[in-house]
């Protein structure tokens, strides 16, 4: 024979959600009976705006008990931002706080402005550069056309020969304005102007 016992009904009690968001599981308390209804509101976000990103901080895991929401975003310092550098200070040549962009090197001054390869028959070679064509004058008589004029005649010249010739060869910079240099190639075992292979580079400000 068996008796079958009723258990005595108890009240369910609701409460306000106080769930923790946090890094691990756990039971919570024992002996709680406290129900919570499917359509409460639980805490897992806050209002509070990100912290603004500085250049150089350490990063942190955080210790807060509530998320960002997805669609957050941090504020971005900009006052500790490099900067590029202008003409003017890539041509001063002494800040030590911007960077030179591929568009800016060419201003700082112990940069080459020009470059220039004439091959034997007075012709530009390809690769030069900062030259927009060479004008063959005549035996040993070349004229370099710069693709920016230099602010002024000062700048800087220098030449050498880059083809196979037994014989001794000079190179003069002769008649040099911001826009152009004529060069003169003289064999000097013959003191006589020549066709001669050459590279020049120039240096200055533009």
């Amino acid at each position: 024979m068996s008796i079958q016992i009723t258990p005595i009904p108890t009240l369910t009690e609701f409460g306000t959600p106080d769930l923790t968001l946090t890094t691990a599981n756990a039971a919570g308390t024992a002996g709680v009976k406290t129900t919570i209804r499917t359509d409460a509101s639980v805490l897992a976000y806050d209002a509070t705006l990100p912290d603004a990103i500085a250049y150089g901080q350490s990063g942190s895991v955080g210790s807060a008990a509530t998320a960002a929401r997805r669609d957050h975003s941090h504020a971005m310092a900009a006052s500790t931002a490099v900067a590029a550098a202008t003409v003017a200070e890539m041509v001063a040549a002494s800040s030590t706080t911007v960077y030179a962009t591929p568009g800016r090197t060419q201003n700082h001054p112990g940069v080459a402005k020009v470059v220039v390869k004439i091959e034997t028959d007075g012709s530009l070679i390809a690769g030069s550069y900062g030259v927009t064509s060479v004008d063959d004058d005549g035996t040993g008589d070349r004229t370099i056309n710069f693709s920016t004029d230099f602010a002024n005649i000062n700048y800087i010249a220098t030449n050498a020969q880059f083809s196979n010739n037994t014989a001794a060869i000079g190179y003069m910079f002769l008649t040099n304005v911001e826009g152009s240099v004529q060069l003169l190639v003289r064999n000097l075992d013959t003191d006589t102007l020549a066709d001669f292979g050459s590279t020049s580079t120039f240096y200055g400000l533009q």
